[in-house]
């Protein structure tokens, strides 16, 4: 049986994701790339209104967008982002959040509560899911092969 048919999001989900303010300059994030390595694994990030409600997601691929057109850095992330970006329920299965992200060709989904679409509680990435099904075969050919003989 497929992982993807019956593994939840909530299952593999990245908690306690890093994000950025909607006010933030592309200037300033790109400062805070810099230094901070969490956030500069990353691919995606997350971005938050003034009352810590998922409103968008910025990318590497529109930050060097918002930077070859205005060098300064001086616009907000909010523009130079995806505004109201697709996202994934944590009770979802796992086969549909991967359906999602092919058909809309994105890397990465916001993970949010189902009964408040702005309240982000995790991020789903491709290497996300893809180390979730490798540890989930794992698993299944330890289970098949039984334990491990001791010689003495």
């Amino acid at each position: 049986m497929d992982p993807f048919d019956i593994h939840r999001v909530g299952e593999v989900m990245e908690r306690n994701v890093p994000t950025i303010s909607a006010a933030t300059t592309v200037g300033d994030f790109t400062e805070r790339l810099r230094r901070d390595a969490n956030l500069a694994r990353r691919q995606g990030t997350p971005i938050l209104d003034g009352e810590g409600r998922l409103t968008g997601i910025i990318t590497r691929s529109d930050l060097m967008r918002a930077l070859d057109a205005d060098p300064s850095g001086a616009g907000n992330v909010l523009d130079a982002g995806t505004r109201n970006p697709v996202v994934a329920y944590e009770d979802e299965l796992l086969r549909d959040a991967a359906a999602r992200m092919l058909d809309r060709d994105i890397g990465r989904l916001p993970v949010v509560d189902r009964a408040d679409g702005k309240r982000l509680i995790g991020y789903l990435g491709r290497s996300g899911i893809l180390a979730a099904r490798q540890r989930l075969i794992d698993d299944e050919n330890r289970r098949e092969r039984g334990p491990v003989p001791v010689i003495s």
